[in-house]
C-alpha cells in the first residue's frame, strides 16, 4: 500500500488528524510507527468507545506499525476525576490488577498481540519516591488545577477535591511529556497472574 492509500485508510472514519502533515511526514519515512493508547483499569470492562480507537489501532498494525497499550494500573487506583462531581473511592491493587487482566483479554480480541506492547504505568510511577512526587507536585499550582471546570465547580460548591485527584493530573502530564523516555524504561509485557 502506498503512502496516499495508507493515509486514506487511517483517515477513514476519523474527524480530524492533528497535525495531519506530521503524520504524513512520519508515514513517508516508511518506518514502523509506535501508536499509543492508554486506559485506566477502573472497571472490569473497557468502554464501547475504546473499540473505535482499538479498531483504528488495528488498522495501523495492519499497515506494519506497532501499538503500545498503556495500562494505568498506578493511576487506576485514583481514577480519572474528569467530569466527576465527587471524589471517586480509591481502588485496591488487587481490584486494578483484576481489571487489567480483563483489559488485556479484551484488547487482544481486536489488536494483534505480536504487534502490541503492553506497558504498565506503575513500572515508573511507583518508583518516583517522595522526592520525585514533591518535584512533580511543584510543577503544578492549585490555581491552575482549579481552572479545570470540574474542579472549579466542586470548589465553588464546597465539595471535596482530594489531593490525589490533583496528583492524577500531574501523573498524566508526566506520562504525556515523557512518553519516549518512558518506553525506554518500560518492561516488556508482563502478564498478570490470578
Amino acid at each position: 500500500m502506498n503512502l496516499e492509500q495508507s493515509l486514506a485508510l487511517i483517515k477513514r472514519g476519523v474527524d480530524s488528524i492533528t497535525p495531519e502533515a506530521s503524520l504524513k511526514e512520519k508515514l513517508a519515512l516508511d518506518r514502523p510507527l509506535r501508536v499509543k493508547l492508554g486506559a485506566d483499569p477502573t472497571a472490569p470492562d473497557i468502554h464501547l468507545g475504546h473499540t473505535v480507537i482499538l479498531n483504528k489501532l488495528r488498522q495501523f498494525q495492519d499497515l506494519g506499525h506497532r501499538v503500545s497499550f498503556l495500562i494505568g494500573d498506578f493511576t487506576g487506583k485514583i481514577g480519572d476525576p474528569s467530569g466527576k462531581n465527587t471524589t471517586r473511592p480509591p481502588l485496591t491493587t488487587e481490584q486494578v490488577e483484576a481489571n487489567a487482566r480483563t483489559y488485556q483479554e479484551q484488547v487482544f480480541k481486536i489488536l494483534d498481540p505480536a504487534k502490541t506492547e503492553i506497558v504498565f504505568n506503575s513500572h515508573w510511577l511507583s518508583k518516583m519516591g517522595a522526592e520525585g512526587m514533591l518535584k512533580l507536585a511543584a510543577s503544578q499550582t492549585v490555581a491552575r488545577m482549579l481552572e479545570r471546570e470540574d474542579f472549579k465547580q466542586r470548589f465553588a460548591t464546597g465539595r471535596a477535591i482530594g489531593i490525589h485527584e490533583f496528583m492524577y493530573r500531574c501523573y498524566r502530564v508526566t506520562i504525556r511529556s515523557n512518553w519516549k523516555r518512558i518506553l525506554s524504561w518500560a518492561v516488556p509485557t508482563r502478564p498478570l497472574t490470578c
